[in-house]
């Protein structure tokens, strides 16, 4: 009689299971896709505060450390799905946020105070109507998880839980940090390296995405044509708010400064600030740069970092980096033509979405096998 009844529980069973799955493995596409780009989701933040009426509240800091916790807490609680461990308290958790969310999102839709909700970053973007559906969706899983959480098959034996924790928390960490101290490890933007700014902006008709990507100079002529036209390299230093730029990479730039003088290369500062505080900086900085000024927001979508460095030549973007990891004088010893810095970057296997889902999905996988040889070695 008991094997009857788990025998008809068995289709129950199997879709409980792949609910489970599938919110695990959503839950942690949407906290990966943020942990790619956290100065990203900090800028999506501080957009909701905007949005809101509350824009200010909160120190970038402040909104960059909120970023980091949401995309962690996202990766970790669908590891805890996908795994099957701490089933009581995971399914709990993600019904509390998708009753939350969904109505939440349907208030966007209607009003639409920001046009993408963020939350796959920029991996995929979803209007405001696009996002209530998929939440209705997720809803309607996890509640059946909720319901259903009795049947759950976990992957693993519950003395070792501890370690989806322990492991994905310290992966999540050395991710994120190094995004946020390098650049973005997928590029999922319209300024992407490779990218023909000179087609893509002076092009007819435009990239829609780049319409509001200009340069003018201290007069507000725009200069944009002259720059992307130059047939040679053009290092573009980008500071969306100059203000707020790093100064740790202050001598590295007065380097490059004299490097780009010395072989007859451009170098032009770009900002949004206004022309004291670029005085003001260039001071501090000692390099006597040009600066232009452009609108915050095609800076800050350009390069994830303040200040960031762009490499043009011929209008193309050839290559990026953050202040942290501007070229040195030892790599900086020749022409740009003859050195690595002067290239497109060779495509990188570690740098796929590939890469990026097997660097947080092989460590689940790892522990389970674990557990299952010491189950069958006992």
């Amino acid at each position: 009689m008991e094997n009857e009844v788990n025998k008809n529980q068995l289709p129950l069973k199997v879709l409980v299971n792949s609910c489970r799955v599938l919110l695990g493995l959503t839950f942690m596409f949407s906290g990966i896709a943020k942990a790619i780009d956290p100065v990203g989701t900090q800028i999506k933040l501080s957009d909701y505060l905007y949005a809101f009426g509350m824009g200010g509240m909160m120190l970038d800091s402040t909104l960059l450390i909120l970023a980091c916790l949401l995309a962690g807490f996202e990766i970790l609680l669908g590891a805890y799905l996908t795994v099957g461990v701490f089933s009581r308290g995971s399914s709990f958790l993600v019904l509390l946020i998708m009753s939350v969310l969904t109505p939440f999102t349907l208030y966007l839709a209607i009003k639409n105070p920001v046009e993408d909700c963020g939350c796959f970053g920029d991996a995929v973007i979803l209007t405001n109507w696009q996002t209530f559906g998929k939440n209705v969706f997720l809803l309607v899983l996890s509640l059946i998880v909720f319901i259903k959480r009795s049947l759950i098959v976990p992957f693993m034996k519950e003395k070792r839980y501890w370690a989806i924790t322990v492991i994905v928390t310290l992966v999540a960490i050395r991710f994120m940090t190094g995004n946020i101290s390098g650049l973005p490890v997928l590029d999922f933007r319209p300024y992407k390296v490779g990218t023909d700014l000179r087609g893509e902006v002076l092009g007819s008709p435009k990239n829609p995405a780049m319409t509001d990507f200009s340069l003018m100079d201290g007069q507000m002529n725009d200069v944009t044509a002259d720059i992307l036209s130059n047939p040679g390299y053009t290092f573009l230093l980008v500071s969306p708010h100059l203000e707020d730029a790093g100064e740790n990479g202050l001598d590295l730039i007065d380097d490059l400064f004299d490097y780009c003088s010395y072989w007859g290369y451009e170098m032009i500062g770009v900002t949004s600030s206004g022309s004291e505080t670029v005085r003001q900086w260039t001071e501090n900085a000692g390099a006597e740069l040009r600066f232009l000024f452009c609108d915050e927001i095609p800076l800050q979508t350009m390069v994830r970092s303040n200040p960031g460095l762009v490499l043009l030549k011929d209008g193309v973007i050839v290559n990026k980096w953050s202040y942290s990891r501007i070229p040195s004088d030892e790599i900086l010893r020749a022409p740009l033509e003859e050195i690595p810095v002067g290239c497109m970057p060779a495509p990188n296997p570690m740098r796929t979405p590939w890469a990026v889902a097997l660097l947080f999905i092989l460590p689940l996988l790892m522990v389970v096998l674990i557990d299952k040889l010491n189950g069958l070695i006992q």
